[in-house]
């Protein structure tokens, strides 16, 4: 009789095979043959496999969903399932890779904003379960800010996180949190967003932002360098005030700490 221990790492290789080709499981040798078979029984345990990924994706990407429909979600899910396995235990932070995948999908082709719509749908998500972090004496990192005697490094909270699209899918995205009778129209030329997605008081929301705005932050999200932060939106409007922008990010308790650079 097999231990324990290769016994299960056996039985997730049968598994994960199943879940990755379509041919028929072979005998694994390591799950006793009886009615209703091995096999049969993997299959089933595969089976709900699937559909709990794909009821993940569905819950996770919920207005993508409500727009292509349920039978056309579940084929794309599937195959997305099939193609990109999770990689980690928790369920939360499976799809990742899932606006890329719609976006790759001829069938999604005249859906131009389905994939944004997804990148935004999972921002929320990655903000909603973001770490907590401890809150940050914003007068007294104000101050620093203030006088610096030298270049800073600004942490913004784990929740934070950008999206830029060429269309309005903070509109669409709003539009379908009503009832289907409640849903009104679009305009899809109405222009592009770009959004800064946060957590504050257990609640996910965005700001839209200017083209500065929005490289002042996504410098600070890669790099945490005031200076180097402050440049690229100068360069791109040089009348852009970071104090103030700082002072909302403070207010919104999205800064989570300033350290002096040495």
């Amino acid at each position: 009789m097999l231990p324990l221990r290769e016994l299960q790492s056996r039985f997730a290789a049968v598994a994960a095979g199943r879940l990755l080709a379509e041919q028929a499981f072979a005998d694994s040798g390591c799950v006793v043959e009886d009615a209703p078979g091995a096999a049969a029984r993997l299959a089933i345990h595969v089976h709900h496999f699937r559909l709990t990924l794909i009821e993940a994706l569905g819950a996770t990407f919920p207005v993508v969903r409500r727009l292509v429909g349920d039978a056309f979600f579940t084929a794309a899910a599937r195959r997305y399932v099939l193609s990109q396995p999770p990689q980690r235990p928790c369920l939360f932070e499976y799809g990742d890779g899932f606006p890329a995948f719609l976006a790759s999908l001829p069938e999604a082709g005249s859906l131009g904003y389905l994939a944004d719509l997804a990148r935004l749908e999972w921002a929320i998500n990655r903000a909603h379960h973001a770490d907590d972090v401890p809150s940050l004496d914003a007068a007294a990192a104000a101050a620093q800010i203030e006088a610096p005697s030298c270049d800073l490094f600004i942490g913004l909270d784990p929740s934070c996180r950008l999206v830029k699209s060429a269309w309005p899918v903070d509109r669409i995205w709003h539009v379908h949190q009503q009832g289907d009778d409640e849903i009104a129209p679009v305009d899809l030329e109405a222009g592009g967003v770009q959004l800064f997605i946060h957590r504050q008081d257990g609640e996910v929301g965005w700001l839209k932002l200017d083209a500065a705005a929005f490289a002042f932050i996504g410098s600070l999200l890669a790099d945490g360098r005031l200076g180097k932060a402050n440049a690229l939106a100068r360069a791109i409007a040089p009348s852009f005030n970071a104090p103030a922008l700082l002072e909302s990010l403070f207010e919104g308790g999205v800064v989570a700490s300033v350290t002096a650079i040495n």
